[in-house]
């Protein structure tokens, strides 16, 4: 019955009429009954759709009646019952034991299955036969403009479904269903096809300078030139974003290598945009099918890993899918899987490095994270963390690592193994530090541990200060007026504009090992520590040196007056009850001798 109610829907236009409609299924079953029938046999519509309409005028199973009716599901050809031979065709009583004198007009109309059609009943009161085809007649051109406006409704929403519509391309549905042909085209001729992903590069950069508007308009033109460079039996797809996808059938590697190129020299030159001159690249992941995958979504998958490559490779080229990558990606998909459980299950660990004024006393320590791992062992920082800047559990990792340093050097502190000036050093990401909760958390964390502000020093990256150094420098602001020390880490390896840095509420510049490693071997490695140092105590801070490894180094470093020192030479980095046990040795001592601090794992 859901199919009949279904397809009577399309006919209640017909309750309108003031002629009698109804219309029969091929088996006889009665689909749609209007409200005139109603009126004139006394039957209700729902007492009579679905049911066969011989049970009620039993009549019309005479063979004249059943052979013709039956007929008109075979032809397009109207057949006529006019009121001079059947004007009972449907007996409609009338007061005084009266019958409605009738003429029936009948033809077919297609039914929404294909190739099926419906018998369309049209019955007149009391005209003669011409009237009631000019009527009939009216009533079914009215009948085929409604289904031909459906048709127009249901082919827009079919093109919603499987066309993007800012740029007139496929999309992924449509996409998945040409992999689909040319897996199965594959399996016949068992020739190679390519499935191309592109990528604008820093499109949300124009996206967020120029206006979404602006953007849209930079897409159409990237689609409009894509078309231009492919055949036109090959299929162009917008994913979704800034992300291209493109089809190209009987393909070999060599061929997907030259439209490849072809691709980045058509986007390369100027998109003219309103009163815009904007210049885009990209990057091209190829998957060559069907060794890429045997399926749409391995495939894309392979695309995708493969554009991500060129992204890595400097962006603006194309890069193969390979096994190679494939089993790259795999295990980086995998140990994602993990550190996405890993806090969880308890697997991180700190480890904390101290730091050494000109004297050898410990002036603080580091807290620096590691990732014991189940199965694969100790897993370094800068494996996971890039990882988890990407994926988001930065913010909850860095908010377990504030809280359990700050917990660990408060117990130091109250057991007097560390002054109550030294100061424990975290890391702070440029993630970390855009999260609207940052300063809660911040504030939560101090309060939970009993841990006085000035006792925290949060090391944030040179790249993520001057990412947005107008908002990072009013947020340091409060972040300074609590009385957290705040120290610029890795410094002379990002971008820092001496205009920023100077208004900056910083307190010390780590150099960064890099150049620490060079003190002996390169001088101009050595001029550059020697300007930082100067720059630090020209801004009234303290300068601090990270990596020291050597006695050379300790020697070069004093000499031109750093204030701290860390690294190697002095400690490596300590689990928590190692780090425990060290410093409750030197906690009676001055200072610390050379002998004192070469302890290693």
């Amino acid at each position: 019955m859901d199919d009949i109610k279904k397809a009577s829907e399309q006919f209640v236009i017909l309750d309108h009429s003031p002629i009698g409609h109804f219309i029969l299924r091929k088996d006889l079953v009665v689909i749609f009954w209007n409200k005139c029938m109603e009126d004139w046999s006394g039957i209700f519509r729902d007492k009579i759709v679905g049911t066969d309409l011989a049970t009620h005028f039993s009549h019309l199973e005479d063979g004249k009646y059943i052979s013709r009716i039956k007929g008109i599901f075979q032809c397009s050809a109207p057949i006529t019952f006019p009121s001079q031979v059947d004007k009972y065709f449907i007996p409609s009583p009338l007061p005084g034991g009266k019958y409605r004198i009738q003429s029936t007009f009948v033809t077919s109309i297609p039914a929404q299955e294909n190739g099926e059609y419906y018998a369309f009943f049209s019955i007149q009161d009391e005209t003669n036969v011409m009237a009631a085809l000019e009527s009939n007649n009216r009533a079914l051109r009215q009948l085929k403009k409604e289904i031909e406006v459906r048709k127009q409704a249901e082919g827009q929403l079919v093109k919603l479904a499987r066309y993007d519509n800012v740029t007139g391309l496929a999309n992924r549905s449509l996409l998945r269903e040409g992999l689909l042909r040319a897996l199965a085209k594959t399996r016949r001729n068992h020739k190679t096809f390519a499935l191309m992903f592109l990528d604008l590069d820093h499109f949300k950069d124009i996206n967020d300078t120029m206006g979404h508007d602006v953007g849209d308009l930079l897409l159409k033109s990237v689609a409009d030139r894509l078309k231009r460079r492919v055949r036109e039996n090959d299929l162009v797809a917008r994913m979704g974003g800034d992300e291209f996808a493109i089809l190209i059938d009987d393909c070999t590697p060599d061929n997907a290598a030259h439209i490849s190129q072809s691709i980045l020299d058509a986007l390369a030159p100027f998109h003219k945009l309103d009163n815009n001159e904007v210049f885009v690249s990209s990057s091209i992941g190829i998957a060559m099918c069907p060794d890429a995958g045997e399926d749409p979504e391995t495939i894309c998958k392979s695309a995708d890993t493969a554009m991500y490559l060129a992204k890595k490779m400097g962006r603006n080229n194309f890069q193969f899918f390979s096994q190679k990558l494939h089993e790259q990606t795999m295990k980086r998909i995998h140990l994602e899987n993990d550190l996405r459980r890993a806090l969880d299950q308890k697997e991180f660990v700190l480890f904390y490095q101290p730091k050494v004024d000109k004297g050898g006393n410990v002036v603080g320590m580091e807290a620096l994270i590691r990732w014991q791992h189940n199965t694969l062992g100790m897993i370094s920082p800068s494996k996971f963390i890039p990882m988890a800047e990407k994926t988001g559990l930065i913010t909850p990792i860095s908010e377990w690592v504030l809280h359990t340093a700050c917990t660990q050097i408060s117990e130091w502190q109250k057991n007097h193994y560390l002054s109550n000036n030294a100061k424990l050093a975290v890391n702070v990401s440029l993630r970390q530090l855009k999260q609207d909760s940052f300063w809660d958390t911040l504030q939560e964390t101090l309060s939970l541990t009993q841990l006085e502000p000035h006792c925290l020093e949060l090391e944030l990256s040179e790249n993520s200060i001057m990412d947005n150094p107008q908002a990072t420098i009013t947020l340091l602001n409060k972040i300074h007026q609590m009385g957290p020390f705040i120290t610029i880490d890795d410094f002379g390896t990002g971008y820092s504009s001496l205009y920023y840095l100077r208004r900056l509420p910083i307190d010390a510049i780590k150099i960064d090992m890099s150049f620490v490693q060079g003190i002996g071997k390169d001088n101009n490695d050595e001029e550059i520590i020697k300007v930082i140092i100067t720059l630090a105590r020209s801004l009234g801070l303290k300068s601090v040196a990270e990596g020291v490894e050597t006695n050379e180094q300790v020697n070069f470093l004093h000499e031109n007056q750093c204030d701290s020192l860390q690294g190697f030479y002095f400690c490596r980095p300590l689990p928590a009850e190692v780090a425990t046990h060290f410093l409750k040795e030197i906690s009676s001592e001055e200072k610390l001798e050379e002998s004192q601090l070469l302890i290693t794992d």
